[in-house]
This record gives structure tokens, sequence and C-alpha cells, in this order.
């Protein structure tokens, strides 16, 4: 049996997608949170002095995207055909962009109350609608998940709206469809389960 043990900071953020991986595979590992200040210690042994990273069977795995499409390939999460993980890709990346807009290093408070008005009532917005374009537009009808089954894409968005839900309660007001997706996911048993038992974090 393999082996696995993640490593990365005691929060959801960029190792939640590989946890829920884990969750929906039923698959069992080690789930090693290290606190913000027992980093330093551990910074030299991560082969980028970075997290997450994921240790299988003794030889660590690196950058959160490519862990993610690995456990997702294996455990037939990453799409049936190349056009469904092509669009996996594409909600991925939307995420990924819309997540570089969040004012994490502003400072002044303030400014960063602004930023984030700015944040959640125009990036967000726009990037939800868009996305919920995409989706209707898309999946060929299949509204159960982003591409027809549940895959990567779906364990993203989940792991995105568990946050910006958490911060405006009603944020996918706008986009009824992916708000009955993002429903539906949390709904799915391991997944359920998973939410339940996980430490709870701000993000």
């Amino acid at each position: 049996m393999v082996q696995y043990k993640l490593y990365y900071f005691n929060i959801r953020a960029r190792a939640e997608v590989i946890r829920l991986i884990f969750a929906v595979a039923g698959v069992e590992y080690e789930d090693i949170r290290i606190e913000s200040e027992d980093w330093p210690k551990h910074k030299a042994n991560m082969p980028l002095g970075q997290m997450p990273v994921l240790e299988v069977d003794g030889k660590k795995m690196v950058q959160s995207g490519a862990i993610g499409r690995y456990l997702a390939n294996k455990y037939g999460l990453l799409g049936s055909t190349d056009m469904d993980k092509y669009w996996a890709d594409v909600y991925i990346e939307m995420l990924e962009d819309l997540s570089k807009k969040y004012p994490f290093a502003e400072t002044d408070e303030e400014k960063k109350k602004e930023l984030m008005q700015q944040f959640l009532n125009v990036s967000v917005a726009e990037a939800l609608l868009k996305m919920e374009k995409l989706y209707v537009e898309n999946n060929n009808g299949k509204e159960c998940f982003l591409v027809g089954e549940l895959g990567i894409a779906d364990l993203a968005v989940m792991t995105s709206f568990d946050f910006l839900v958490s911060v405006k309660e009603d944020i996918l007001a706008g986009v009824p469809k992916l708000a009955a997706l993002y429903k539906r996911i949390r709904e799915i048993p391991n997944i359920k389960a998973w939410v339940s038992k996980r430490p709870q974090t701000q993000f």
C-alpha cells in the first residue's frame, strides 16, 4: 500500500483540493499540519522551501497544482476525455486568476477594507458570472458537475467557494447554477464526512 504524507500549514488554502481528492477516493494519508511559528524549522527539508509537499513512499512531490493533477489522474478525477481535462484546467485557472486579486499582502486595515470591497463586488462578481456562463454553455446539459462527472475542478470550486461564502454569505446569489453545484459537491458523502471532521480554519 502506498504511504502518503501531506505537509502544509494548518489551513485549507492550497492543500485542500489534495485533501478532498483523498476524501473522495477514500484514501488514507497522514495530514501533517505545521504551525506558522514552526515553519522555519521545517523549511530546509522541503525541496522548494515551500508547501504543500506530498511525500509518497518517502519521495517528496512539490507544487500543489501538479500534486493535485497527479492524484486526480491516479484516482479517476481528472476527466474522461481530453476535452474534459481541458475544461477542468480552464475552471481551475480562472479560480487561480481570481485568487491573485485577493489583497493578502495589504497591511493597512483601511486600505485592505477598501480593496476587499473591490475584490468581492467587482473581481469576484465578474469572475463568477463568466464561470456560470461557461458552465451552462459547455457541459452539454449535464448540470451535476462542471464537466459532467465529479472531478478536480469541482473540488477546486468547492474550496474557493468555501472561502468566499465565509467572507460574504450571499456571494453566490447571482449565479444559481454554480450555487447549486457547490451545494451538490458538499453533500457527497465522503466530502460531507471530511468537512464535518476537518480542523476549522479561517481559510
